[in-house]
């Protein structure tokens, strides 16, 4: 288990020599909302390799319709530019158009299907309640890795899913790093 956190613009002035004495080994980096790249992830990008740190990224999505998935997906794409992430990339399941489009698990699908093509681990996340509520966890197959948001004593991911992959458990959203307050999360896939 490792300590991980992620980052967006709102942590665009993190010290990351902060990072690395907090014993903090993962970073996961907001790469882009909706088709919309974030200004700051190449920053927390070149300072997470510059600090030996594993990093991975996240695409904060607004998709409602397959097509939308997969246009988010070839942005990611477009702005990893052939570079494949050592935490892979992740699909963040928690806008509104999301949460209330006619098919989620569809949708999921959908932008999972064109990150992996490439050859890309990818994953969700989500909170539990959007995990037991909204997408069917057991209809994506137990090969889908999910980082699962819940602000608990401990994540029960897997009292509902035993037999799928639970990579990461955000736990927090009020760490703080520095003068930086970050979410938390513990790690549960190998990051060496």
């Amino acid at each position: 288990m490792a300590k991980v956190i992620d980052v967006s613009y709102w942590q665009k002035d993190l010290d990351y020599d902060a990072v690395v004495d907090a014993g903090v080994k993962g970073v996961i980096i907001k790469i882009s909302e909706g088709e919309e790249p974030e200004d700051t992830w190449w920053g927390h990008a070149s300072a997470a390799k510059k600090h030996g740190l594993k990093w991975g990224v996240y695409c904060f999505s607004h998709a409602s319709t397959l097509e939308e998935a997969a246009a988010e997906a070839n942005e990611v794409l477009y702005l990893l530019g052939g570079e494949i992430p050592p935490m892979g990339v992740w699909f963040d399941f928690e806008a509104k158009t999301c949460l209330q489009c006619e098919d989620p698990t569809a949708v999921c699908s959908a932008f999972l299907n064109a990150i992996t093509a490439k050859g890309i681990p990818c994953g969700i996340y989500a909170s539990l309640s959007t995990l037991e509520d909204v997408i069917d966890v057991k209809a994506l197959g137990d090969y889908v890795p999910y980082w699962v948001a819940q602000y608990n004593k401990r994540c029960e991911f897997k009292d509902d899913y035993p037999d799928n992959l639970l990579a990461g458990w955000q736990y927090s959203d009020s760490g703080c790093i520095g003068s930086t307050n970050v979410d938390m999360n513990e790690w549960y896939l190998d990051l060496n």
